[in-house]
């Protein structure tokens, strides 16, 4: 290895530094790869927080935990049921296709936007009903039942 490394005009160090710069290298590369490691499974984490506050939202939608919402979601349902009863499939699906496609055409500066997905973030996750529940008053600390401090 000495004649492969000084046929490349290498000064080679003595053994004991060779090896202390390879295991610097390895600490190095073995931190780089555990905080890669920890983004990634921040990252999942991340991902699967969202899908299940996204089914938490579509479970408080029909457990009717804000009534105005459930109510808007079942009236849209059917109106949607009525429409498809009375307009063939082949239609709406032809209609909503030259709407897309001609969106940009009718407006180009037009912000594109879900509505369903607007709809959900209007619906509180589980986690969100907990932050914001109402706080119950404790009946020890009442403002009627104070003590006066007359020092009489």
């Amino acid at each position: 290895m000495k004649q492969i490394l000084a046929s490349c005009s290498v000064k080679i160090p003595e053994d004991n530094e060779v090896f202390i710069l390879v295991s610097d290298s390895e600490k190095k590369g073995f931190m780089n790869k555990l905080y890669a490691i920890q983004e990634v499974c921040v990252s999942v984490q991340n991902v699967l927080d969202e899908v299940a506050s996204f089914g938490e939202r579509i479970k408080n939608t029909f457990n009717w935990t804000v009534p105005f919402l459930s109510w808007l979601a079942i009236v849209a349902l059917c109106v949607f049921t009525v429409i498809l009863y009375f307009i063939p499939l082949r239609y709406i699906v032809l209609v909503w296709g030259i709407n897309k496609f001609t969106k940009k055409l009718r407006s180009p500066y037009a912000i594109d936007n879900n509505e369903l997905l607007d709809f959900l973030s209007r619906v509180p996750s589980d986690v969100q009903m907990v932050q914001y529940q109402e706080l119950k008053q404790d009946p020890t600390h009442s403002p009627s039942k104070r003590k006066k401090n007359n020092p009489g």
